[in-house]
């Protein structure tokens, strides 16, 4: 009899929610699994699809079959238990958690990368060969409204990040250009017009009058 490893997984599109059991024959994280897969549809038994903007309506299927280059992100909800012996290869005391906000098409992804001591968050995904990154402590936000989720361990595609950022470090704060040392000085700002203290003509005009008037009475 084959032994059968299945895993339920949680796979957000770019439009739906899938949730189903990824089952395996050799046992493979779900990670490992998708980022060494070759098939382009991947199997999920006792599915389920949901619109990400409707989250009321679900349609459960026996048999669904989901497009490996459509994934965005794949969460772990159930992980089968290892066979006796199983080697994890990666040793998360060597790594250093960072935190990071991932931007897609449609979704913010809040999450905890574990990168190597030497290595910034940047660089690592730089260096990246792999379609997906894995994350921990991860919150999913819907960028056109619904619910957010909160998964334990999920993984995402790699193309699909359109910005990020780093939690925790400050702004880069770009420098003040100084001006060059040989810069003539700018010249001085011309002298305002003084105001105009002469009487009007008219009036001009009365004070020479006003003897004469004076005269004749």
């Amino acid at each position: 009899m084959t032994t059968l490893y299945s895993h339920r997984v949680e796979v957000y599109t770019h439009a739906l929610v899938i949730s189903g059991w990824y089952d395996m024959t050799i046992y493979r994280r779900v990670s490992d699994a998708l980022n060494g897969e070759q098939r382009r549809y991947i199997p999920l038994r006792d599915a389920s699809v949901t619109p990400l903007e409707l989250p009321s309506t679900t349609q459960r299927v026996p048999t669904l079959l989901v497009d490996r280059s459509e994934m965005v992100v794949v969460a772990t909800l159930e992980e089968a238990a290892p066979p006796p012996g199983y080697d994890r290869d990666d040793i998360v005391h060597m790594r250093q958690p960072r935190s990071g906000m991932f931007f897609t098409n449609n979704l913010v992804v809040r999450a905890t990368v574990h990168t190597r001591t030497d290595l910034e968050l940047l660089e690592q995904l730089e260096r990246l060969e792999e379609d997906f990154v894995r994350l921990s402590k991860v919150q999913i936000y819907p960028l056109r409204g619904g619910p957010s989720f909160s998964r334990d361990f999920a993984i995402l595609k790699r193309v699909s990040i359109a910005a990020l950022y780093v939690l925790g470090e400050s702004p880069a704060v770009l420098p003040v250009p100084m001006p060059p040392l040989d810069a003539p000085e700018p010249p001085p700002p011309p002298p305002l017009p003084l105001p105009n203290h002469s009487a009007p003509d008219d009036q001009q005009a009365e004070a020479t009058v006003e003897p004469d008037s004076a005269a004749e009475r």
